[in-house]
């Protein structure tokens, strides 16, 4: 099925939950799942809002609640399609593949650092001459990781879509060919703003909420780094399903998502959940704005991984 139509099919799964349906394969379990490099620091920001799920969620028997950590999106895709997992939380590009691959199904919109959407930014020295994105063949720039959204997938789409060419280096002090962007991954956003800044690289790209937060702060940042480019806008984060699990389940948790935010004793657990301050209902417009994002991280696919 393609994504517009899993779009389409969730949102009316969505509106239409019904009370059928009590046979679940994970019996008394809900299966948390994330797409890590750093399984044990993603554990402790998942566990308490699964905690806080699975604590009003007794009635249909559910009594525990477990993590599940997967090192890529086609792994995390396998355990969706296999029922090992039930609900995963993802940015938008890697929750396309996992729709795409793994059937998964958008249950709620995530909003992080107080938006529901965000944008990727091109940073560079002021001192480096690169002024826009014409300007980088025969530079390097700063990705963090090959499942990041706003720091690899969007950014990249976006110097593909503008007709540019990437080629990956084995690393950032390598120079890249003269008609072409070269590209590493540093594993975090702070690496990459540090990488621009020390110039072992010449761009970095992050999210405009981590320029609000890595740079704005820092003196020698902020007045040594500069915005050459930025994407178009995408949904923030997004809260998936897998496409069996039984309606009351996928019921309650939403109602529980949709309550969380008006909750004070979910405040901690949101917080620790990657500062999430609330989660609306999936709607037409999210889809809109998928469907939308969708080439870019599609061309990315295809033509760099």
């Amino acid at each position: 099925m393609s994504i517009a139509g899993l779009l389409a099919r969730a949102f009316l799964i969505v509106v239409l939950l019904s009370g059928s349906g009590m046979v679940r394969a994970q019996g008394d379990v809900l299966v948390l799942g994330r797409v890590s490099d750093n399984p044990a620091a993603h554990y402790d920001r998942l566990k308490p809002l699964l905690d806080y799920v699975v604590a009003n969620m007794g009635d249909l028997g559910i009594s525990e609640g477990r993590v599940l950590m997967a090192p890529d999106t086609a792994a995390m895709a396998s355990y969706l399609r296999q029922g090992q997992v039930d609900w995963v939380t993802e940015t938008a590009g890697a929750a396309m593949g996992l729709m795409e691959r793994g059937g998964a199904e958008p249950l709620a919109l995530s909003w992080r650092g107080g938006e529901q959407r965000y944008y990727s930014v091109f940073v560079a020295r002021r001192d480096s001459g690169i002024d826009s994105l014409d300007d980088l063949p025969g530079h390097t720039i700063a990705f963090q990781h090959p499942n990041s959204t706003s720091a690899y997938l969007v950014p990249a789409g976006v110097l593909l879509e503008r007709g540019l060419s990437l080629a990956g280096l084995l690393s950032p002090l390598d120079a890249a060919p003269s008609d072409r962007v070269g590209y590493a991954f540093t594993g975090e956003e702070a690496n990459s703003v540090a990488w621009v800044h020390q110039r072992l690289v010449d761009v970095a790209t992050i999210s405009n909420q981590d320029y609000d937060y890595l740079i704005r702060p820092v003196a020698n940042y902020s007045a040594d780094l500069h915005v050459i480019g930025r994407s178009p806008d995408y949904p923030r984060a997004l809260e998936l399903v897998r496409t069996d699990l039984a309606e009351p389940i996928r019921e309650r948790l939403l109602e529980l998502l949709l309550a969380a935010g008006s909750d004070p004793d979910a405040d901690a657990a949101l917080n620790s959940f990657f500062r999430t301050d609330r989660f609306t209902p999936f709607t037409p417009e999210v889809a809109r704005q998928l469907e939308a994002l969708g080439p870019l991280v599609e061309r990315v696919r295809r033509e760099l991984q």
